[in-house]
């Protein structure tokens, strides 16, 4: 800016300068000095004038210059943004294909250990209603009603193997648990037998403890072993008796 006034100074020093000679040479044809000195200034503020607009419209695209700078920037700061993006989602579009393809190899396993298991779940079930039924007769009901939930469990396609196969198990365990395990509960037992039954003319004895029969040997020798077992049992029973020549239940 100094060498710029400085500049200004100069040129308006030769112009007077040289208005000064050319006035000595023609002073008789020419301007005064005072009208060259006013057109001098008059040049100089129009030079003025223009280099300020020059320098208003540099500074100006200067701004331009720094604003699009700026926008550069922040357009590449969001290009590689957005290219970061685009490969974490390549990659996550590669493990879910990946993991789509795993889900169906394991449906076709799944398919295969389908057809295995069931039939095998199915034998399992049987053994189960096997062994209760040849069990001590404790708990009938519950149990053989475990059984039957199971049959029909097998049988129903909403219910996932994995779910068919934790049933199973579980009854299992529940049967295993009668053996580790000691507890009572109320329940009727019926034994039955195809003896000739006890007469009227028996009935005191039969009731009797420790009455032995008198008359028949094997059959009521100690006078024990109706009424022993029957207590073993239970406290409270009850014995429906019909001798071969009566015609009448009796019941005690």
């Amino acid at each position: 800016m100094k060498f710029f006034k400085k500049s200004k100074f100069l040129s308006l020093i030769f112009i007077i300068y040289s208005s000064n000679i050319y006035s000595q040479d023609q002073a008789n044809d020419g301007p005064s000095n005072e009208e060259l000195l006013e057109q001098a200034i008059s040049i100089e503020a129009s030079s003025s004038n223009a280099a300020a607009d020059r320098q208003d419209y540099i500074n100006r695209i200067d701004s331009q210059i720094i604003e699009l700078i700026g926008d550069i920037q922040y357009l590449s700061q969001q290009l590689d943004l957005t290219n970061i993006y685009n490969r974490k989602m390549q990659e996550l579009i590669t493990s879910q294909n990946n993991e789509i393809e795993s889900i169906n190899q394991q449906m076709v396993e799944l398919d295969n250990t389908n057809r295995g298991i069931l039939p095998k779940l199915e034998e399992m079930v049987l053994t189960l209603e096997s062994i209760i039924q040849n069990d001590i007769p404790f708990l009938l009901t519950e149990r053989n009603l475990r059984v039957i939930e199971l049959k029909e469990i097998l049988m129903q396609s909403n219910v996932s193997t994995s779910e068919k196969f934790r049933r199973v198990f579980e009854a299992y365990q529940i049967e295993n648990e009668y053996g580790r395990t000691i507890e009572s509960y109320r329940d009727e037992i019926s034994v039955e037998d195809n003896c000739a039954g006890i007469s009227k003319a028996y009935e005191e004895r039969a009731f009797d403890i420790g009455n032995p029969n008198q008359n028949i040997d094997g059959i009521g020798t100690y006078g024990m072993g109706m009424k022993v077992s029957a207590c073993w049992y239970s406290d409270t029973w009850t014995v429906e008796t019909k001798a071969i020549d009566e015609d009448v239940i009796k019941t005690w």
